[in-house]
């Protein structure tokens, strides 16, 4: 269900009439959102504290666990009056990373609707390997579909907008983070 005038429209002829050129340029696009997310992260959020936050819950996660396997009453009883003060943390270390989103959520979504359709099309790279859902399928044939493959090119599987888009930011993300210094510790 799409909303009137909310769902993108899709240009038939794209700005970057070669695919390449649109590929690297979306990619490009793609990067620069992330690191722009990056930068808001690091100006709304309090990075160490949310790395020490993240240790502590961690350290207090493995210690109940270890308490539960040994059946250590005592020790889980302990840990559990520290509970309420872990899961405190842990809400406030969770509206922290939600305050840039939301910030960068409506800009980004009127880039979405309104602008990248119109730049790029439907479709906006080539890949030698096929992912699904973010790939066109062959095997639904629509009127004026974007994914229909001309004879001869068996194995050329075209990559939706957002897809590429997806890939990209997927794969700079590590990298941005890095750079940028606003990486979050992982839970284990």
């Amino acid at each position: 269900m799409q909303i009137p005038g909310l769902a993108p429209h899709y240009t038939t002829h794209p700005l970057f009439h070669d695919m390449f050129q649109g590929m690297i340029v979306a990619a490009l696009i793609a990067i620069g959102l992330n690191f722009a997310m990056a930068m808001l992260r690091k100006k709304t959020t309090d990075i160490e504290k949310m790395n020490k936050v993240m240790k502590e819950t961690n350290e207090w996660r493995k210690q109940y666990t270890d308490a539960i396997k040994k059946h250590d009453k005592v020790r889980i009883e302990e840990l559990k009056k520290k509970q309420a003060y872990v899961n405190k943390m842990t809400m406030e270390m969770q509206q922290q990373q939600m305050r840039p989103m939301l910030i960068y959520m409506m800009p980004s979504f009127m880039l979405w609707i309104f602008v990248f359709p119109t730049i790029f099309g439907a479709i906006a790279a080539i890949s030698p390997i096929h992912i699904p859902y973010i790939m066109c399928d062959t095997n639904i044939k629509k009127v004026n579909d974007p994914c229909t493959v001309p004879a001869g090119h068996v194995g050329i599987n075209k990559v939706y907008l957002f897809g590429w888009f997806l890939i990209t930011s997927f794969a700079f993300s590590g990298i941005i983070s890095k750079i940028t210094k606003t990486g979050m510790p992982s839970i284990t």
